[in-house]
């Protein structure tokens, strides 16, 4: 017998010599079979699969009786539990016996090519041989900080054509991260809990840089939200905002080469092969043309496509996988599938220099008039789906909190102007930058108390004359404490289905202003409500009307901006908030979108009445 089959026939015979079925086609079962028996039959099988690990190990009668011999000591605790005896000798006894059950005294004997006890030792510390290597492996990685912007492409390559590799490498980077946040959950001393946290987010940003830029993204939203993950993430995570490793200059020039036709020596008077920042997708140098022109350029990462067309399948999956078990927050429906749908397309666009040259045209020609926003002037002849050049426009980076009062710039007013530049963007225009993430931000001085400097427009995205006049609405009715409006607002937006309790969800909401749940700092200290109302409040429960909730797919780009704007203004200035800041704008928008002088009437009487 080889040994696998000998464990087959051990296990079968329960062992001890204790079959007693009548069925053929089970071997060995006996109903209501004792625990005793069976841990019996389970010991042996464990025994005799363990030796078939052995290369062509064949085995005969002598292999049992040797078997508890080889062992040396006393058997593993689940072999004394099964009854096989707590000695050698007793053992070896059970083993003889069993061997000599089975009916296998004739068996040719042949020459054991491995010791039995060394097989079964090799056998059972496998495992704990292979948890070693893979615990050495995964802690040996997380060491090796990835540094050099070339390899890191090579790696990025690799993974688009190793998905599985990649996953590992996924998996891996949650231990090593976990691991430190766990330690620094538990840890006690504050001190020890700070350093730890920074060890993890140091750790962090090593495995997002090693996965690709699809998570570079990611972490670069997470570094704009200190509500979300201790101050030490964020400090480390700020640095994928544009110091993710460089590729070489002379990978660069051979990309504009390729891309322009031309030698970079006959493109440009002088171009500095040092890139000035790298971020997720590309970097940017300074170049200057032959008459004397400044430029930026900026130019894309290898395979970015590849890499997205892995990630972006996966959570495809993930979308459906949402959807089809109706996974929102607190039950509301975002249908995942078609946002991410319309994710996929801005996100597709942003790897196409071409289309963020248009974005920042169209940026620019909205905010011509506005003295403290600007955004650099695109170079067409020099840009195209992978080389994008614009006017040098420096300007210190909008989180350098240190640099900008030194230089005398206004935070205070930086953080208000940043606030109306987007609800001009939503409200006004119908055009927005969905990322607005302090790495494409600056100021500088071409306004009083600092102007700010609006970078990257790959990500950029449009709202209908709907969805801008509900932006409007939602925001006038938060500070108006106004319940009827806010839902037709939220009609209008989208936000509520069709057929939805329109009554229960107002309820909800005046219940919300009530408590002051939902409430600005421009809001009434409380809200008017009639008898009709309040009574609503108290019988409509939130939970009940979530599910007349959905977030149509261009809101969710609304979302994100705000969210990540929010992070930016807090860090200018402690009492950012949104609508604080831009309510003052709403007023005049209104007008201009065509509200008539009733509406004007009733916001003056508003503010006398506030």
């Amino acid at each position: 017998f080889h040994c696998s089959d000998l464990g087959v026939e051990l296990c079968s015979m329960g062992a001890l010599g204790r079959s007693r079925t009548k069925d053929p086609a089970v071997p060995g079962y006996v109903r209501g079979e004792p625990r005793r028996v069976r841990r019996c039959r389970v010991g042996l099988g464990v025994l005799a699969g363990a030796a078939s690990a052995a290369p062509l190990l064949q085995a005969d009668r002598a292999f049992a009786v040797d078997a508890g011999a080889a062992l040396k000591a006393r058997p593993p605790r689940p072999f004394v539990r099964a009854g096989l005896g707590s000695t050698p000798r007793s053992f070896h006894a059970t083993a003889t016996r069993s061997f000599d059950h089975v009916g296998v005294k004739s068996v040719r004997r042949s020459k054991v090519v491995m010791e039995a006890g060394t097989a079964v030792k090799v056998a059972l510390g496998l495992p704990g041989v292979l948890m070693a290597t893979s615990g050495f492996m995964i802690w040996r990685g997380g060491k090796q900080e990835v540094k050099d912007g070339d390899k890191m492409q090579e790696n990025w390559a690799s993974y688009a054509k190793r998905p599985n590799a990649r996953m590992a490498s996924l998996m891996a980077g949650a231990v090593r991260v976990g691991a430190l946040s766990l330690r620094a959950k538990f840890a006690k001393d504050p001190a020890k809990k700070s350093e730890l946290h920074t060890r993890a987010g140091k750790r962090a940003v090593q495995e997002l840089v090693r996965l690709g830029p699809t998570y570079v993204k990611l972490g670069q939203i997470v570094s704009c939200r200190e509500d979300l993950v201790p101050k030490e993430y964020i400090v480390e995570l700020k640095r994928l905002q544009d110091e993710v490793p460089a590729f070489s200059g002379t990978r660069a020039k051979a990309i504009i080469e390729a891309e322009l036709g031309k030698k970079v020596e006959d493109l440009f008077e002088e171009f500095d092969e040092k890139p000035l920042a790298a971020a997720s997708l590309g970097q940017v140098h300074r170049a200057k043309l032959k008459d004397g022109r400044e430029l930026a350029i900026k130019v894309q990462r290898d395979k970015l496509k590849e890499m997205y067309d892995l990630d972006l399948a996966q959570f495809d999956k993930i979308a459906q996988m949402l959807d089809k078990y109706k996974i929102g927050i607190e039950g509301a429906s975002k249908v995942w599938v078609d946002m991410f749908s319309d994710a996929k397309v801005v996100l597709y666009r942003e790897i196409d220099y071409t289309a963020e040259a248009e974005n920042t045209k169209r940026f620019a020609k909205s905010f011509a008039e506005v003295p403290w926003a600007k955004c650099p002037n695109v170079v067409d002849e020099l840009t195209t789906e992978k080389v994008l050049a614009m006017d040098f426009v420096p300007g210190v980076k909008i989180s350098d909190l240190k640099a900008l009062e030194s230089k005398g710039f206004n935070k205070e007013m930086l953080s208000r102007n940043l606030a109306q530049a987007y609800l001009l963007q939503f409200c006004k225009y119908g055009f927005f930058n969905t990322d607005p993430h302090p790495g494409n931000l600056a100021v500088d001085d071409g306004h009083p108390g600092g102007r700010i400097v609006f970078y990257d427009f790959g990500q950029a995205t449009e709202l209908n004359e709907a969805q801008a006049d509900g932006v409007l609405q939602v925001i006038q009715s938060i500070v108006d404490l106004d319940a009827p409006a806010c839902v037709q607002a939220m009609v209008k937006l989208g936000c509520l289905k069709e057929g939805a309790d329109l009554q229960a969800v107002e309820g909800v909401i005046q219940n919300n202003f009530n408590t002051g749940k939902v409430k600005s700092k421009r809001s009434k200290a409380k809200a008017d409500v009639s008898e009709e109302q309040e009574m609503a409040a108290k019988d409509s429960k939130q939970s009940e009307v979530m599910k007349y909730f959905q977030l149509p797919p261009s809101l969710a780009f609304v979302a994100r901006a705000i969210t990540q704007l929010e992070g930016v203004g807090v860090m200018l200035d402690e009492d950012y908030e949104f609508i604080d800041f831009v309510a003052a704008k709403v007023p005049e928008l209104q007008m201009e979108r065509g509200a008539g002088l009733s509406y004007l009437a009733n916001q003056i009487f508003k503010s006398f009445t506030r």
